[in-house]
């Protein structure tokens, strides 16, 4: 089974992502002879100079051979150079090469470039000149491009108003050859420097809007476009590296090659796959699945957690008040909700704490959540009370967390990203929330949040820590989880479930170890250390579960959790 991370699981299902094809889509294709329908960058300049000694140019030819020859080849240069040595050639020459009939290609080599369009995302964007993800439609004549310089479009396209299949060609398509972002002169229109003068300012501001606010999926798009990466790299620094994370589909045996490549770049992330071909085309096919399925929630990272399936019973027998900064809120309760629903609420308060023998039976008065949790009926002065007892839980929460995240940062690890563990990031503000198709868990992230922390100096450590407010989380089907159908809170637990990582070697992919956990021994969860393997590198493991009611408390928190972290990633 694929691993895709959740966030980009829940970007996916938002409609966050959008993709960017490179190069590689393109030369999927063949023709019906099996050859590549579409050239490489270097290949096609080759060409060219092969036309320009065809036609007698030999020194404009040797130039572009040389600049091709160099141990790092100038691209841009040689493109300069051959279209000022074939004139009007040049153009007849894109076109021949870069616009071949369709009825050439194989159709059964369009499977990557039908992948994409699988993905759920209207919109595509493409450095590619060539016409492919229009022969992979199912009606060619449906498809929308737009060029750099199509202003009107472009502000459709930020403000979402995308109903059909789209294609940005962001350094133009080859119906238009003379406006084909090939050579630097047109690089610094797009891409200027600060003496440069903007011509296409729109497109570039489009591109940062999006870069900032969306989540890119590169598929067959290596990013060694110097120039493409300096904007990617605006973005990270003028967002203060907030914008992200996008992902970048890499074959596995180049993944740590550019890892190197694109160290600076600390907002992308990598997916693998073993070769190109069809282990790639499964691999889109997987996350365009991920995309357009309902939501799931991924297995407890630590096995043994209570998952009853009974029906929330909540029953009229005594509670001993609870101490500390929430007792005020006790008080409340007391007052405003009547005998029987607050053993419910004070559970809230005291569940962290060992739970209290069960009453005899003939002493309890059961009576199940759906009296005051259905469609109607439902008693608002409590869901007001209780609206504010979960502010102040959740505000000690976090004044806990920036503390680890202080403690942690002075051992040189920095804070990463944080995820709802257990559904999904609120919907876009233009998405209809409401509908059944999302949770209304969704808006209630405080409830399971998973925080990551990583370094990759000399030595590699990472912190994962998830914030449990309730074992008794329950799934027993497909939809969204019915709290009427959770076991008693009584039963249930509120924990910090903490993963600790390092290894002696830098950079590890700690997504893929992450997601390689899942498929462990439980024995990894006994609070003692455990050696993975990396894809043979080596990593130790060690697993912390916390009671999060004994850990609120600031003196509490860093003796339970603080000093135990520092100092086992300090070894």
């Amino acid at each position: 089974m694929i691993a895709i991370p959740k966030t980009l699981e829940d970007a996916l299902r938002d409609r966050f992502v959008v993709p960017f094809v490179g190069a590689g889509v393109s030369m999927a294709a063949l023709d019906r002879n099996g050859k590549r329908m579409f050239p490489s960058w270097g290949d096609l300049l080759l060409g060219a100079a092969a036309r320009l000694r065809e036609d007698g140019k030999r020194p404009e030819a040797n130039v572009v051979e040389g600049l091709l020859e160099k141990r790092m080849p100038d691209y841009f240069e040689a493109a300069r150079h051959a279209r000022e040595g074939m004139g009007a050639g040049w153009y007849r020459y894109l076109r021949q090469v870069l616009d071949p009939p369709g009825n050439r290609i194989d159709t059964g080599s369009l499977s990557l470039a039908r992948a994409v369009w699988q993905l759920p995302s209207r919109l595509v964007i493409t450095t590619n000149y060539d016409q492919i993800l229009r022969y992979a439609l199912d009606d060619p004549n449906d498809l929308v491009q737009i060029s750099v310089d199509a202003t009107a479009e472009l502000s459709a396209m930020l403000r979402d108003e995308i109903d059909r299949p789209t294609v940005w060609h962001l350094h133009g398509f080859i119906q238009q050859p003379q406006r084909l972002i090939l050579t630097p002169d047109g690089y610094r229109e797009l891409y200027p420097s600060q003496e440069d003068e903007v011509r296409y300012r729109g497109a570039l501001q489009a591109l940062r809007h999006l870069l900032a606010a969306r989540t890119f999926l590169f598929v067959g798009f290596s990013l060694d476009d110097a120039m493409f990466g300096n904007q990617i790299a605006w973005v990270q620094e003028a967002f203060g590296g907030a914008a992200g994370p996008h992902y970048m589909l890499v074959r596995a045996r180049e993944l740590r090659d550019t890892q190197r490549r694109l160290r600076d770049l600390s907002c992308i992330e990598f997916l693998t796959f073993e070769e190109f071909g069809d282990p790639l085309v499964a691999l889109v096919h997987a996350l365009g699945s991920a995309g357009n399925r309902e939501p799931t929630s991924p297995p407890p990272l630590a096995a043994g957690a209570p998952r009853p399936t009974a029906r929330l019973e909540v029953a009229a027998a005594p509670s001993p008040a609870p101490a500390g900064p929430l007792a005020f809120l006790a008080d409340e309760l007391e007052v405003m909700v009547p005998p029987v629903t607050r053993v419910a609420h004070r559970s809230l308060l005291t569940e962290a704490a060992p739970a209290p023998p069960a009453p005899p039976a003939a002493a309890a008065t059961p009576r199940s959540l759906e009296t005051t949790a259905g469609d109607g009926g439902m008693d608002m002065a409590l869901v007001r009370q209780s609206y504010r007892l979960v502010y102040q839980v959740q505000r000690s929460v976090f004044d806990r967390l920036s503390e680890l995240s202080d403690a942690l940062a002075g051992i040189g690890l920095a804070f990463e990203r944080w995820d709802p563990s257990l559904f999904s990031r609120h919907p876009k503000s233009t998405s209809e929330f409401f509908r059944r198709k999302y949770w209304a868990w969704d808006f209630l992230p405080g409830y399971r949040l998973q925080l990551v922390w990583q370094s990759s100096a000399s030595t590699s450590r990472s912190v994962v820590l998830e914030v449990v407010s309730d074992t008794g989380f329950t799934r027993d089907g497909g939809g969204e989880p019915d709290p009427t159908r959770f076991g008693d809170a009584r039963a249930a637990g509120s924990e910090l479930q903490i993963s600790l990582m390092r290894s002696s070697v830098r950079n590890l992919p700690w997504n893929q170890i992450w997601s390689s956990l899942s498929g462990q021994e439980d024995t990894i969860y006994d609070g003692n250390d455990h050696e993975l393997d990396a894809g043979g590198r080596p990593c130790t493991y060690r697993y912390l579960r916390v009671d999060l009611g004994a850990a609120l408390d600031k003196e509490a928190f860093s003796e339970r959790v603080i000093a135990p972290v520092s100092a086992w990633l300090a070894r």
